[in-house]
């Protein structure tokens, strides 16, 4: 064992990994989603209140980039729960997106087919400086091994990503934007880990079942710690003080803390089947774990306990009600410490946790509530994963529910038949195909209506026939009634996209529309178009 010098440790979270780890059989692949702050581009050295979610655009199984389009980034304001920005290919995202941070004022997004890392200056409207490439094959040196990215971290003004297909750890200056050098670390890995201070960086190697120490300040690799053979780490957080790393060990359902001062485990915790993500609550110094395989949450209390002591866990299921889930993905803990927020992603819902009592108290269903109380929700939102803003107002969630298009035979507004109803801006639609997935608060694309360009976007389903062949949205400002439009090359879609939930009454953000007075109308939740198949998703400090 060696011993280190340290630096005082902030009082500041550098939160989580992410990664796509697989365990042995019978545990599936889950996306994470990550925590990073969003600092103000220039001389403003106030936080923006951004969330950033990433996402791919159609499926990318080849790893041929050719075979995948570009990714797209949606800036959400959180001040005014609105889209700040969209950003495309065309903006420099490139294909199959699986990560980001926000070191500076700009944000570096992960891309992992592409092998290459996007920066993206968001106070300049998403100004891309030039891509940054990372080793992959070339026509003139076919034979360059892929860097394949997964994750990225910063510290000491250095940009760290992993190369899961190189067995490194690049290392990219964030004043220049350029490639410095590759550091090797174990198999395969998959998270990165920095402690507040920046001087330490723990790698997280899923192939070997290691951690790989990194001194950022010289880019070496300090140590490398043994972890449980078949753990297979796919994730990781930093307590505040910096001196406890925590790596969620997916294959043998486990914990291990790790002493930073020492770089040793000092403990393995058993937590639920499966884990797949954590999170670090710097409020009440605990530590929450979500286990879709175990269909759990555990809870760690005391968690940088100092040997004799040792940490605590509770592992509470969201079986049975409120919750009835089974698939927890991932979980955000409110910055006040007075609840936690659990992802269902097969239950297409949220279950919150009151930190005092540790038991759940309610469950939010991220489309609509069903017309039985505990009943299933709706299965049409799919959450990815959930995060929460530092004033604990708002929980937000990206959802991978999308549909193919249905065609739509015909349109209609106001009091044409066979409008659903009669008020003025309310717009009908009839869809041709069957069954029919269409709900309440869905956002749906309506396109290809060529006689009026008006019904093109993304719109908030605001009720359902009974025969679910009709849906209707409201858009102001319309005539109070206008001929059907054939639907011979018109579509709609379900579209995957992000949920707000104001956490003073823990209830989804509605809509603000004219049509809430209409007993025929419902108010659809506000529901933000991730723009692609969400990634994971970042939230502001």
């Amino acid at each position: 064992m060696r011993l280190k010098g340290k630096s005082g440790a902030t009082a500041a979270v550098l939160a989580a990994m992410v990664g796509l780890g697989l365990c042995g059989s019978g545990c599936g692949e889950y996306y994470r989603p990550v925590a990073t702050p969003i600092v103000q581009p220039g001389g403003d050295t106030q936080p923006t209140r951004h969330a950033l979610v990433v996402s791919r655009n159609g499926p990318c199984l080849t790893g041929t980039p050719a075979d995948c389009t570009p990714g797209t980034a949606v800036i959400i304001d959180v001040a005014g729960d609105d889209v700040a920005g969209v950003f495309t290919g065309v903006a420099g995202i490139g294909r199959d997106p699986v990560h980001a941070v926000a070191p500076t004022g700009t944000d570096y997004i992960v891309n992992e087919v592409d092998n290459s890392v996007t920066p993206l200056i968001l106070g300049d409207v998403g100004t891309v400086p030039g891509v940054i490439s990372l080793p992959a094959p070339t026509p003139a040196d076919p034979g360059i091994v892929p860097a394949v990215p997964v994750f990225a971290a910063s510290a000491q003004g250095n940009l760290f990503v992993a190369e899961s297909g190189r067995n490194m750890v690049a290392v990219i200056g964030l004043s220049t934007n350029t490639l410095n050098a590759e550091i090797p670390v174990g198999t395969n890995p998959r998270a990165l880990v920095a402690t507040p201070d920046g001087t330490q960086l723990y790698s997280l190697n899923q192939g070997d079942n290691t951690v790989t120490v990194i001194l950022p300040n010289n880019n070496t690799v300090f140590e490398t710690i043994p972890l449980p053979a078949g753990a297979g780490p796919v994730w990781g957080a930093v307590s505040s003080d910096g001196t406890r790393v925590f790596v969620v060990n997916q294959a043998d359902s486990t914990v291990s803390v790790i002493n930073t001062i020492t770089d040793m485990v000092v403990t393995t915790l058993a937590v639920g089947a499966g884990p797949n993500y954590i999170v670090y609550d710097p409020t009440l110094n605990r530590v929450y774990v979500t286990s879709p395989a175990g269909g759990s949450l555990s809870i760690i209390e005391d968690p940088t306990a100092v040997p004799p002591a040792v940490p605590t866990v509770t592992t509470v299921p969201l079986a049975g009600a409120p919750c009835n889930g089974t698939t927890p993905i991932s979980v955000t803990a409110l910055a006040d410490g007075t609840r936690a927020y659990v992802a269902d992603q097969a239950g297409n819902s949220v279950c919150i946790l009151s930190t005092t009592s540790d038991t759940f108290i309610k469950r939010i269903c991220l489309v609509q509530e069903p017309a039985v109380p505990g009943n299933p929700c709706p299965s049409s939102a799919t959450p990815a994963f959930i995060a929460s803003d530092s004033d604990s107002f708002r929980v937000y969630t990206a959802n991978q529910y999308q549909t193919g298009p249905f065609a739509v035979s015909s349109i209609c507004r106001g009091t044409t038949a066979p409008c659903l109803s009669s008020s003025a801006g309310v717009v009908t639609v009839t869809v041709t195909a069957a069954p029919f997935p269409f709900q309440v608060g869905q956002p749906v694309t309506i396109s290809g209506v060529t006689s009026d360009a008006s019904f093109n976007g993304v719109f908030g389903i605001t009720s359902v026939a009974a025969a679910s062949n009709q849906f209707t949205y409201v858009q102001n400002g319309l005539p109070d009634s206008t001929p059907a439009v054939p639907g011979a090359a018109a579509t709609a879609a379900v579209l995957p996209f992000i949920s707000l939930i104001q956490t003073a009454n823990d209830t989804l953000v509605l809509n603000d529309n004219e049509a809430t007075g209409n007993a025929n109308l419902i108010t659809p939740p506000l529901t933000i178009d991730a723009g692609g198949t969400p990634t994971f998703i970042t939230m502001t400090p």
